[in-house]
């Protein structure tokens, strides 16, 4: 029997977004007879839908209880000696970085090449996010662990060429691989009623949605905008905004100042999407940047009208006109206008 390619995947978020539901689904994919794959954290409540998950496959969890650094280049000396020790213990043949932004992990990935681990690899979820916003240090930082890195991989081609323009990556070393989701999971038969019922919504609603994690880049505060414009023009008009994350007191107290509190309903973290999905008329996108977001193509396979942001990755997913909308980001008005013109003209 062939050895199996030793395959870590490292990731130290602090939130379960779309850049760990990738992780998800690359897990789940692998050919498990080729792969033995294994999972590092440095924060396992974040990441505890995906840590519940793993051990069902039989791989294998490490947490590494690290504070994270912020954008100043100054490591913790004993969290880094610390990473460094874990990868030799822990040899690995490949080593996959999982950055929701391309400063995440950069003290990991330069104590893993210390460590001797023969192949780093990357995705960068955020290319577009300009190093400018760093200090000297962290910028000094930053391109050290990237001279580490034998491969970075990219969502979209726009978001290549921003890697290219933003962080002088290497084009031999810098691929893009467009996301690919599971549709057995949205090709089935969901019960309208009964998961109306469950949310306290009915049949005779407008039914507007977005799934994301509650952070700035994702402006639910342009979609709350949005929805208090609607619902002068279409008092039928209910929003769903389905994720959780660091806004969402800031983002219920303005529902409840622009009067909504009664048509907008936050759900949480849900596994479940699929589920939400099926209910909405109308899929939302808002955000202020992105790579190419998975819950646009989770849309598109349960064949939501969708109206988006004309964002970094996002129009290589919805052409305009044509499979989808597009409007300009942080426009309140031509988010509601977009919305109104699907939820009006049903064909």
């Amino acid at each position: 029997m062939t050895q199996r390619i030793k395959l870590t995947y490292f990731s130290d978020a602090r939130v379960m977004g779309g850049a760990e539901e990738y992780l998800h689904l690359l897990i789940e994919g692998l050919d498990r007879r080729k792969f033995d794959i294994h999972f590092v954290c440095t924060d396992d409540r974040a990441l505890a839908p995906l840590i519940d998950w793993l051990p069902s496959l039989e791989i294998e969890v490490n947490v590494l209880r690290a504070d994270r650094t912020d954008d100043s280049g100054r490591p913790d000396a004993r969290q880094f000696l610390r990473l460094r020790q874990f990868f030799r213990s822990h040899p690995t043949d490949i080593l996959h970085f999982n950055l929701p932004a391309p400063y995440d992990c950069r003290f990991a990935i330069i104590a893993a090449k210390l460590a001797g681990v023969p192949t780093i690899v990357t995705t960068n979820h955020l290319p577009t996010l300009s190093p400018t916003s760093y200090t000297w240090r962290g910028q000094l930082v930053l391109r050290l662990a990237q001279w580490c890195v034998d491969l970075t991989i990219v969502e979209s081609e726009i978001n290549r060429q921003a890697a290219f323009r933003n962080y002088q990556l290497d084009p031999a070393k810098t691929v893009s691989v467009y996301h690919g989701i599971d549709l057995k999971k949205f090709d089935r038969p969901f019960d309208r009623e009964v998961i109306l019922e469950e949310l306290g919504l009915s049949s005779g609603h407008a039914i507007v949605g977005t799934v994301g994690r509650l952070t700035p880049q994702k402006a639910h505060h342009v979609f709350l905008k949005a929805a208090a414009i609607i619902k002068k023009s279409m008092d039928r008009a209910k929003f769903i905004i389905v994720g959780d994350g660091e806004l969402r007191q800031e983002l219920e107290r303005q529902a409840r100042q622009l009067r909504l509190t009664e048509d907008v309903l936050f759900t949480g973290y849900r596994r479940d999407v699929p589920e939400l999905l099926s209910v909405f008329d109308v899929f939302v996108l808002s955000s202020l940047y992105e790579g190419l977001p998975l819950s646009i193509l989770e849309a598109m396979a349960m064949a939501k009208p969708i109206v988006a942001t004309r964002v970094d990755g996002v129009p290589e997913a919805v052409v305009d006109g044509e499979t989808g909308m597009l409007v300009p980001p942080s426009d309140p008005a031509a988010l509601a206008d977009a919305i109104l013109s699907l939820l009006q003209n049903s064909s």
